[in-house]
């Protein structure tokens, strides 16, 4: 348990930082870059059998007929991604809302 809360504190935290480091080095907007990064990670996250796994598999068919996808596993969506996913929607909710605060400003 405390090490999936570490993670979800990194996921949270670690694209702060880079946007951090971003907005010194290049001056851009700080939650834009931000938001950027966690949707990055939302889709890095998504759980296996979700539509974008499913279009790689059709794609990777495509190519190579004799190509075999892993059976699609219904258990592994328990209440750990989903609160991974839910928090990385609502940070990215949350920057790009600052974001457009911003620049309304």
């Amino acid at each position: 348990m405390k090490k999936k809360l570490i993670n979800l504190a990194l996921l949270s935290i670690i694209p702060i930082i880079l946007a951090t480091l971003t907005h010194f080095i290049w001056d851009v907007h700080l939650s834009l870059i931000a938001g950027i990064l966690y949707v990055i990670l939302f889709v890095f996250n998504l759980p296996s059998g979700s539509f974008m796994s499913t279009n790689s598999d059709y794609n990777i068919k495509r190519v190579n007929p004799h190509y075999k996808a892993e059976k699609q596993d219904f258990n592994s969506l328990n209440s750990q991604p989903l609160i991974t996913l839910a928090v990385l929607v609502l940070l990215t909710i949350a920057s790009f809302l600052i974001y457009f605060q911003q620049i309304q400003n």
